[in-house]
């Protein structure tokens, strides 16, 4: 009987890992939260070696490892290759369960296509984070996009200028994609009546992306007590960057549910990315009443409508010195746009009705093969 839904995880991401950044407990919940309204158990295809203990709890929820016979000193894609050819036999009883396969992100849909193509399982693709819609691809990988367009049966952005692109230039039917902003829990992210200790908070991974560089050099200027939450490559950069500022207060890991109490702590949340999908620290924040500055860049400029629910600022010290001078210089403008702000995220990203969205897209699927659910 095919109940289940199969998660596809990203190449060399595990459950593990999740819980390291502090993702696990978000994703695990939205999943929960999905298969319980359309009555299907969860398959969860990790590139970890011993996942099972993260799934404590979850009775509904299977994951399949990679085996410990694959040897870990070989390269990351010789060990993937090795394991995606075994499990089409390991665990063929498993994918035969599978009414719908879903990736986390794009560079797991090689493995969703060759299930479709052994098991006849749809494929939908899903991506939380996409740059191709930006950025110059040399031939291969186009042909790459286009193939994996072309042969999956749904396509899930979370992105509007990414589902654009990809019905435009790869002459994709629109029925087949939907565009919609990251998923927030808002029973959990929502604005607490909590005493201000900080100015401005940051979250997410601490890699150039994140242009980490020109966020420390504003705070160099603007002197304001931050919170800085995250980890990756730019490590450093903050470390060194509090030797010379004490006003940075920096912390590697928070899980995801304790995020409220430190974004309703703080006064503003700042975000200088180059590039973003639909960035769900931003969202979160202004879940919880925060007033936001945000680069006018691709992703973030989806969420902050400058002036309603935010301050869109350019990638410039000077720009974001005098939005952040506006912003503590105006309590009025701070109330309104953090109360945009929550407005916005309980219209666009709200769990509960992205949800009953996701399944409907999903619904022509499903019910073509004999399960029927109610939304």
């Amino acid at each position: 009987m095919k109940n289940s839904l199969l998660l596809l995880m990203t190449p060399n991401m595990s459950l593990e890992k999740w819980s390291q950044l502090g993702q696990l407990s978000r994703e695990l919940s939205f999943y929960d939260n999905l298969c319980k309204k359309a009555s299907l158990k969860l398959i969860i295809y990790s590139y970890g070696r011993n996942d099972e203990p993260f799934l404590k709890g979850y009775q509904n929820f299977k994951v399949i490892c990679m085996p410990s016979w694959i040897p870990t000193g070989i390269p990351f894609k010789l060990q993937n290759l090795i394991y995606h050819f075994c499990s089409l036999f390991l665990f063929k009883s498993l994918f035969k369960q599978v009414a719908l396969a879903k990736t986390n992100q794009f560079r797991a849909f090689p493995f969703g296509i060759l299930l479709k193509v052994f098991f006849k399982i749809p494929l939908a693709i899903r991506m939380g984070f996409y740059y191709s819609h930006f950025q110059k691809l040399s031939r291969f990988a186009r042909l790459k996009e286009w193939f994996a367009f072309k042969s999956c049966d749904l396509i899930l952005t979370t992105s509007t200028e990414a589902g654009s692109h990809i019905k435009h230039a790869y002459n994709i039917n629109e029925d087949k994609i939907l565009s919609m902003s990251n998923n927030i829990d808002l029973d959990v992210f929502k604005p607490l009546d909590l005493k201000k200790e900080y100015d401005i908070i940051f979250v997410g991974r601490l890699e150039q992306q994140k242009n980490i560089e020109l966020l420390l050099q504003v705070l160099s200027k603007v002197k304001l007590k931050t919170l800085i939450i995250g980890k990756g490559n730019q490590a450093s950069l903050i470390r060194k960057a509090q030797q010379s500022n004490e006003k940075i207060i920096w912390k590697e890991r928070v899980d995801n549910y304790t995020l409220p109490q430190y974004y309703n702590k703080t006064k503003c949340f700042l975000i200088l990315s180059e590039y973003e999908g639909s960035p769900k620290a931003l969202l979160e924040a202004m879940a919880c009443g925060l007033p936001c500055i945000g680069a006018n860049t691709p992703g973030t400029r989806e969420c902050i409508i400058d002036g309603v629910n935010g301050i869109s600022v350019e990638p410039e010290i000077s720009d974001v010195i005098k939005a952040l001078d506006a912003l503590f210089k105006d309590d009025a403008l701070a109330a309104q746009l953090g109360n945009g702000a929550a407005l916005w995220v309980d219209a666009h990203c709200d769990m509960s009705k992205n949800i009953v969205r996701e399944l409907e897209f999903y619904s022509g699927y499903l019910n073509s093969r004999g399960f029927a659910y109610s939304i």
